[in-house]
């Protein structure tokens, strides 16, 4: 009969954070509030969402939110998506103002369909072709998006602001 030897357990490695100090530092009750301050205007009330990201961090998150909201304003424009999903990344006068907006072109579409003018091509998703964004204050990023819809290119441009530990679109125009 063999013996076996049982082998000694590993303890697992002991991983760090690349900012852990500066985390424990801002987890602090006494820290002042002003560490998450915006000089954004009236809307964002400062708490960015990535109070220990990097730069290059918030720059990717902030491209891929604009990706998401350009794209689903397209769908919701061309009648493929609702409105109302949107509703958690835009302000509350933009998301009506692309409220409005869709409803006025589903009437016309169907009024367009009623009288057999309507254009016989199934609208297609947006496809992203160019990205640029630019920090302009602390919690507050512009930025502009170059899309196709399949039929012509068109542009995005978005305002996004710290609003309540997230990111919110606060201003957005469509070309």
């Amino acid at each position: 009969m063999t013996a076996t030897v049982a082998s000694p357990a590993r303890r697992p490695a002991q991983f760090t954070l690349q900012r852990e100090a500066e985390a424990r530092r801002l987890a602090a009750p006494d820290r002042p509030r002003s560490d998450f301050s915006a000089t954004a205007p009236q809307d964002g009330d400062g708490t960015r969402p990535t109070a220990l990201a990097t730069s290059r961090e918030e720059h990717r998150q902030i491209l891929a939110i604009s990706r998401i909201v350009c794209v689903a304003a397209v769908e919701s424009l061309a009648g493929l998506r609702p409105v109302h999903q949107m509703a958690r990344w835009l302000h509350f006068d933009v998301h009506q103002r692309l409220r409005v907006r869709a409803e006025l072109i589903a009437r016309n579409r169907h009024v367009q369909h009623s009288r057999g003018t309507a254009l016989r091509t199934s609208p297609r998703p947006a496809e992203v072709r160019s990205m640029r964004a630019d920090n302009v204050a602390r919690g507050v990023w512009e930025v502009a998006v170059i899309f196709t819809d399949g039929h012509r290119t068109r542009a995005c441009a978005l305002r996004l602001q710290a609003h309540r530990r997230r990111w919110q679109v606060v201003a957005l125009e469509l070309g």
